[in-house]
């Protein structure tokens, strides 16, 4: 962290504020969620700059692109659910596609929209995935394919816990799930 001066430390303690590390704390480098969430912000804002720089988008558009390529007519909350998205991230990013025109909205029974690439989108889609997969690339240098295999099991096996997470979650605010 920063080196600050001896001052500040002596001033703060006698404002009564806490100068001294506590005794019983999470560490960063042992702590999973830590290490899931520092990695998981890296790669979006990193991803962003460039996808950005490079299409005026974002990271969640190009999830929202990506996720239309793989299953085309996708409703917003089926986007969510894909991928781990909530409803004003995803209304936020379509609206911003929508308005570009890489993607275009169907409307269906009861009021449901389908979402599909256009071909401008689909367009955008093959000019960022190579980008992407690259960016994948360069976070495996320093494992081997058994290790990237293993880590990709293990973490598909961490969203498998999704749900009692969710319920642990649900309990702590006293709410019911949906």
């Amino acid at each position: 962290m920063t080196k600050r001066a001896k001052e500040i430390d002596e001033r703060a303690a006698a404002m009564g504020l806490v100068v001294e590390p506590l005794p019983y704390t999470i560490d960063r480098d042992t702590y999973t969620p830590a290490l899931l969430a520092l990695l998981s912000n890296l790669l979006v804002w990193g991803g962003s700059r460039v996808f950005y720089h490079l299409h005026g988008i974002g990271t969640n558009e190009w999830r929202i692109v990506s996720a239309l390529g793989n299953h085309p007519g996708s409703t917003a909350a089926e986007l969510c659910e894909v991928l781990g998205i909530n409803k004003s991230i995803a209304s936020k990013s379509v609206n911003a596609l929508l308005s570009r025109g890489f993607i275009e909205q169907l409307g269906g029974p009861r009021g449901s929209r389908y979402l599909y690439l256009t071909p401008e989108g689909n367009i955008l889609h093959d000019e960022l995935m190579p980008i992407a997969l690259r960016r994948q690339e360069i976070l495996h240098e320093s494992l081997d394919a058994d290790e990237v295999a293993q880590l990709n099991r293990l973490l598909v096996r961490m969203l498998d816990s999704i749900d009692s997470m969710q319920q642990y979650e649900h309990d702590m605010l006293g709410t019911k799930p949906r």
